[in-house]
Parts: structure tokens; sequence; C-alpha cells
């Protein structure tokens, strides 16, 4: 251990006079908890996705550290901080550089509550009802501003997720037969090679579409605090400062969300993990986003076991640690792997119901964990009109925007899409209310004629959740529908409700919880062997 952690470990090496200071120990990083404070120094490590072996290359990244976190914690950041030898022998932090000789750097901040953090409040069940919802409030707006990739697919795309998985893969080879079992190496290796090789045009499409972005890059629950009540409230920490490759610090939106649904579900909540895409994707709208979740989700639990086993092998980690590192390890490595069992093959879901029945959630969700493009009436519609997806038609207008003829090449430009996909081999959920029996009839055309199976699934919901869930809609800023009450009874009354002589159908209640809806919905559907 360095000598200036040692001399760290003492109260009065702080300006603020801690009464005790305990320090935490990561692959990377020396932390000192030190009262309302935490210091946090860079171990002079190369691991090859991290080189910061000098300590100009450490003082770098404690100031980008800073400055992009300030981005999702902005008052928890407070400075870069020099620990400092002075001229008697003694060592101290966060004191004038001139005062010695400068031998490390230490970001400074906020100590926050350590029970409030999202993988506690998932382990203690006490996560509040309306997380999923608070947490697409805070991530969409960060991703939308995040500064984006200049569309060179040399660094990211198609070419540079090949490169990514070469390099990290190779590098974890050490760990099979130890915390990566030879059977889920196997199986993730010849997931990814199927993906690599078959959706090439769509990693290169999002990379051109701008949905490569300079993103969180380590979005586990663990950094998510959750301090009171409001969006504001939500608190993200520790992004990756320390590298501008391709898939740590810069990444596609959906690989940033992809961490913190993994994370969900390794911690035992699946439901919150399928809610909180659900969401992100009915108010983005991003095609193509959930097409490539699995493959994501497998990247991320891949990327933990990796670290992990790191840990695990890390001499000046204590024993105990490192046997629970190496168990956890394990365990992202299996999940890692799992995530290619869950995808459909080439298939169509038509999703139908009044607004507010949650098709636009429920069908994100339902996407996400099968690997398949949602299209969504709400988005098409605008785009059709020459609109952004998110404009707030005025009332006045509302009228010609949702006019028969408008509608009509809304479904039309939808299954020319789903059409499109399903050539590709790609399962489709189609977001719609799909009220009139032949709009339906169309879309059960659209599978026939490309030779796949089709699922009609009917959302029921009572009028007053469905009202509730519109006015709420209607108060948030992310939304891309603009029902209001009165065109969800006007729905009401024209729905032809879906038959079963129609084809295969699916009817539920819309009141159950989002990941039950993706379970019973996903067992009707033909699974990839």
């Amino acid at each position: 251990m360095p000598e200036y952690v040692r001399a760290l470990l003492r109260p009065e090496a702080f300006p603020h006079r801690p009464s005790e200071v305990a320090l935490v120990q990561t692959h990377l990083s020396y932390v000192f908890l030190a009262g309302d404070l935490v210091y946090k120094t860079k171990k002079p490590v190369d691991f090859g996705f991290v080189q910061q072996l000098d300590l100009a290359t450490r003082e770098r990244f404690c100031r980008n550290e800073v400055t992009l976190n300030r981005r999702l914690a902005p008052d928890v950041y407070l400075d870069v901080a020099a620990v400092v030898r002075r001229l008697d022998g003694s060592t101290a932090v966060d004191i004038p550089p001139s005062e010695g000789e400068v031998v490390e750097w230490a970001v400074k901040m906020r100590r926050l509550p350590e029970g409030a953090t999202l993988d506690v409040l998932v382990r203690e069940r006490r996560t509040p009802h309306d997380i999923a919802g608070r947490l697409v409030a805070r991530l969409v707006p960060f991703h939308e501003a995040a500064r984006r990739v200049t569309p060179d697919p040399t660094f990211a795309g198609a070419a540079g997720v090949r490169a990514w998985w070469a390099r990290e893969s190779g590098e974890a080879a050490g760990f099979v037969g130890s915390t990566w079992r030879a059977e889920d190496a196997s199986a993730l290796r010849a997931f990814v090679a199927e993906m690599l090789d078959q959706e090439g045009a769509v990693f290169d499409g999002r990379l051109a579409a701008g949905r490569v972005v300079e993103g969180h890059g380590d979005l586990q629950a663990k950094h998510v605090y959750v301090l009171g009540p409001r969006v504001a409230d939500i608190v993200i920490v520790d992004c990756i400062e320390f590298s501008e490759w391709f898939q740590f610090r810069y990444q596609d939106v959906g690989y940033d969300l992809a961490f913190l649904a993994m994370d969900l579900e390794a911690q035992g909540d699946r439901a919150l993990a399928d809610e909180l895409v659900g969401r992100y994707l009915a108010s983005t709208q991003d095609e193509t986003l959930p097409l490539l979740q699995p493959l994501h989700r497998a990247f991320r639990a891949f990327v933990r076991g990796k670290v992990e086993s790191i840990g695990a092998h890390a001499s000046e980690v204590p024993a105990e640690q490192r046997a629970a590192l190496a168990e956890s390890a394990a365990r992202y490595f299996r999940l890692a792997s799992s995530y290619a069992e869950r995808r459909a093959a080439p298939c169509l879901v038509v999703l139908c119901g009044p607004s507010g029945t949650g098709k636009s959630t429920i069908g994100g969700a339902l996407a996400s964990r099968i690997g398949a493009v949602m299209i969504s009436s709400d988005a098409v519609r605008k785009r059709v009109a020459g609109l952004d997806p998110h404009t707030r038609v005025p009332e006045a207008y509302r009228a010609g925007l949702y006019a028969p003829e408008v509608t009509q090449q809304t479904y039309e430009e939808m299954r020319r899409r789903a059409a499109s996909h399903l050539a590709a081999g790609h399962p489709v959920v189609l977001d719609a209310t799909h009220s009139r029996t032949e709009d339906r009839a169309a879309a059960i055309d659209v599978a026939r004629a490309s030779g796949v199976p089709v699922l009609l699934v009917s959302l029921t919901l009572s009028d007053a959740a469905a009202l509730a869930r519109i006015e709420q809609r209607q108060a948030g800023t992310l939304t891309t529908s603009d029902a209001t009450p009165e065109v969800y009874r006007r729905q009401v009354e024209q729905f032809e409700p879906p038959r079963q002589s129609e084809g295969k159908l699916l009817t539920l209640d819309a009141a159950d919880d989002v990941s039950a809806l993706v379970e019973q919905i996903a067992a009707g559907l033909p699974m990839r062997r």
C-alpha cells in the first residue's frame, strides 16, 4: 500500500478533521470515507482499457471525473484536491500544492447516504412506486443533451463493436475455467458472432443517426442515489472518465440503458428493469434500440464479470472480498450468456387497445426482452407529417394530424416498415390502437406475406385507470402521445374488439405489472434456437 494511503487513514491529514477515516478499495481507486466528505485517488495501473500509470494522467482523469459527473450529480463533485507531502515529511490532502510536493491527486466529493442507492432499495424492497418514471425523466434528457460521436464507422458502428469485443473477450480469456465457465464463454461468443454478422447495418445506422453519445458508461444500480421524491433527487455518480474508447465513455444510448436494466435484473428486480426500459422506449420511440438490447445487456453483464474477475485475482484485495467477487463474476458471466436464450424468432406482435392501456411501455419492454424492433403509431404519424415525435400538437391542429387519411398513411407506413424489418429477420412489435378489424387484417397480411407467425395482443383497462394514466401523461414532457380524455372516450366508442377468428389472440388486463404482461406475451412467441 502506498505511503500516502497509510497517511490519509489519519483524520489529521484532512482539513475538516473527520472523527474517523475508512478506506474502500476498487481495482482502480482508493476511496477515503472521511466524515461528510469522500476523497478518491486513482491507482497507478494499466489494465489495457484503463492506463493511468503516471501522475499527470491521474490528475487529468480526476479533472475529467469532476466535469463529467457534474452532468448527473452537480452538487456532489466538489473539486480536485492535491495530496501533498509537506517539507516536514507529513502528508495531507486538500491543501495548497505550494506547501510541499504533490504526490497524488484526489476527487473531492460530498458523501451521500449509503442506504439511498438503488441497489440497496431494491434489495430491501424499498423502491419508490414511481422510480422507473423518474429514472426515465432523468436519463432521456441526459442522453438527448449528450455530445454526439462523429459518425466514423472505424470508431463505432459495426466495426467498432467488433474491435471492442475482440479486445475485451481476449483480455477475459484467462478467466475461462475459473470465474467464467467454458460453456458460458462458448454460448456468449456464439451469440455475439451471430449478432455481429447479422446486424452490421443496424449498428452503422444507429451511429449515423446520432445514437452513439458521450454517455455515463457505468450505469450500475449502486451508482444511482434516490435522495427524495423529485426527478432532481435522482443523483447518478461515478461515470467513466478514464477512457475515450468506444463502449466506455462513448456508446449507443441503448448500451448505456442496458447496463442499468441488466444490473437491476442481476439484483433480483427484473420487473423494474422491464418497466424502466419500457418507459424509456415509450418516451424516445427509438425503433431499433430494443433490437440490440439482448446483446447490449449481455455485453454489460460480461463487462461486470470481467471487472469483478480482475478484483477476484487482485492480491491486494482481502481474501474474503476476493471470494465474493469471484462468485459475483461467475453469476454475471452466466447472466450474459442467458440473454441469447430469450430472443424471439422473426414474428409480428400486433398490440391493440385504446390510449392509456400501456401499449408503448409494454411494447417497449417486450421488444427489449425478445430483441425486436418496435414501430409506434405516435412516432410514425408525426414523422409522416414532418414533425418531431415529441412535438406537442396544439388542439387546433390535431384534427388535421388525426384525419382519416393521415391515419391511413400512418398505418401503411407502419406496415411498410414492419415488412422491411421482417425481411431482415427481425421480430417486430406494432404499437397502435388497431381499433378497426381491417387494420388488424392488413397487419396480419404482412406477417403472412413474410412467412412469419403473428400474435394479436388486446390490452384492456378500466376507464378510470386509463383516464388517470392519460392525465398523468399529459402533465409530463416526455410523451409522444397527443391523446386526451376526449380522444380516449371516442376511441372506446369506435373500437372493434379483436376476435379469435381473426388469428391467434391474447387478451390481457393491462392493470397487471409490465413484467408479468411481457412474460405472458413472450410465452406465446417462437424462440430462436
